[in-house]
């Protein structure tokens, strides 16, 4: 089941902890993580121009609520390749 969003909190999350490594503008920059602009409902490994690792591409992955939350909670549990907190899970 997925969690209520708080939109404030979550932009407070996003501008402390991912935005170092991730653009959400359309048209944005990738930088060390590719740019998430319309990436729910997109599957994993599929930004253009994003040089993604073997792991991410042939994971599967549809990016909706469900499955964003739980890989933010347990990355290893998706995809075992380099996270965006610098660690190999």
């Amino acid at each position: 089941m997925a969690k209520k969003a708080n939109e404030k909190k979550g932009a407070k999350v996003f501008k402390t902890k991912c935005s170092q490594c991730h653009t959400v503008e359309a048209g944005g920059a990738h930088k060390q993580g590719p740019n998430l602009h319309g990436f729910f409902g997109r599957q994993s490994g599929q930004a253009d121009g994003y040089s993604y690792s073997s792991a991410n591409k042939k994971s599967g992955i549809t990016w909706g609520d469900d499955t964003l939350f739980e890989y933010l909670e347990n990355p290893k549990k998706y995809i075992k390749v380099r996270s965006c907190y610098g660690s190999v899970v």
